[in-house]
């Protein structure tokens, strides 16, 4: 396996939530779908509680916010989301102190990180009490540590143009992408958006927590070597890091 050697961990919580320790040693999440998921090793899910100062939303499915408002009560962590869920997170019990809400474009600094929001395509809505709840739109984000350090998170996404942009734009070292196809790209259309990216490594994920997400890693290498992209693979396992 890959060795970053920038002094970030990233840990793969199963599914689409993701755990980082920044090199000053704060935790964020990346979504926040830890209880109820399936695929997520159990001695984790009191790990991810321990000084957790943020977590990062990307859209409002079941599967990506269904334990954030615990995990903020518990802990205290700042949400960052798009402007359009604060209100429903403030309905839900999360503090106003602790959440901030901006919109694609925009760039905010929490738990010393820079996160812009970027575009992604998916749709972002709940279900509840037997109505649809609109939580804005999907989106993804660019994660600058201090030390220079650059991640881009996709979000659920289809591959898109877009995704030339931001890595003409920020350059990033590793790219976060699903690949789990249905209800996301799938690996060729993710090979793709490694070629538009051009970032030198990609963790996969969105897949396998369902037989519906069809997609796998392998597939993924194969695709690149259709297209030519050179982005390493760094394939892990719920509970597994790298750093």
């Amino acid at each position: 396996m890959a060795t970053l050697g920038r002094d970030v961990t990233i840990t793969f919580i199963g599914h689409g939530t993701f755990h980082l320790t920044t090199p000053e040693g704060r935790n964020i999440l990346i979504d926040a779908w830890v209880d109820g998921n399936p695929v997520c090793p159990e001695p984790l899910k009191a790990r991810v509680r321990e000084n957790l100062a943020a977590i990062f939303i990307t859209h409002g499915h079941f599967d990506h916010i269904g334990d954030v408002v615990d995990l903020a009560r518990e802990t205290g962590a700042t949400v960052v989301c798009q402007y359009d869920m604060v209100p429903y997170f403030e309905g839900e019990g999360i503090p106003a102190a602790q959440l901030v809400g901006f919109n694609k474009g925009g760039t905010v600094t929490v738990a010393d990180v820079r996160a812009t929001m970027t575009t992604a395509h998916h749709s972002s809505t709940i279900y509840e009490n037997g109505q649809i709840i609109n939580l804005g739109t999907a989106a993804g984000y660019v994660l600058r540590f201090s030390n220079g350090f650059t991640i881009y998170h996709t979000g659920d996404t289809c591959v898109t143009m877009d995704m030339q942009i931001i890595g003409d734009l920020y350059r990033p070292d590793l790219v976060i992408l699903p690949i789990g196809d249905h209800f996301t790209m799938d690996p060729r259309q993710a090979a793709y958006a490694l070629k538009l990216i051009g970032a030198k490594y990609a963790i996969p994920e969105h897949y396998g927590t369902f037989p519906i997400l069809a997609g796998t890693p392998e597939a993924l290498a194969e695709h690149c070597r259709e297209f030519g992209v050179t982005t390493e693979i760094i394939t892990l396992k719920p509970g597994e890091s790298v750093s």
